[in-house]
């Protein structure tokens, strides 16, 4: 299998990215219903939003990887040499994540710019 076809290590696509972010956003429902939060209200909204950032945080800082990006078989890592990022890095892409903004723009070698500016790439495993 050739790079352009998506081998294990090169960058992951939008699809992978998208099943990533919608198991992400179910885990982050499901938490803000478990805690007795239900929609239409700003509280749910909040916890939601907050579930998902610490989702986000929490398990790419402790296995590189989030239950979303588990199941879509993507990775994030240091972009300079594939090694788990810092907690720091790990930090600073959350909070641009959380700006939205940047993870919708995407460069020519696949990295977004919440990825570029932490130093860190989304690789595929499979």
């Amino acid at each position: 299998m050739t790079q352009s076809q998506g081998a294990a290590g090169t960058p992951a696509g939008f699809g992978r990215r998208l099943l990533a972010f919608a198991v992400d956003a179910v885990v982050s429902i499901g938490i803000a219903v478990i805690t007795g939060h239900r929609p239409p209200s700003t509280d749910y909204q909040v916890i939601v939003y907050l579930a998902f950032l610490f989702l986000e945080f929490a398990f790419v800082s402790l296995a590189g990887q989030t239950p979303g990006m588990r199941v879509a078989g993507i990775v994030v890592v240091r972009a300079r040499d594939g090694g788990r990022p810092a907690v720091q890095w790990v930090l600073l892409r959350t909070v641009l994540l959380a700006a939205v903004v940047p993870a919708l723009i995407v460069d020519s070698s696949g990295r977004a710019l919440h990825d570029r500016a932490s130093g860190t790439s989304m690789l595929r495993l499979r």
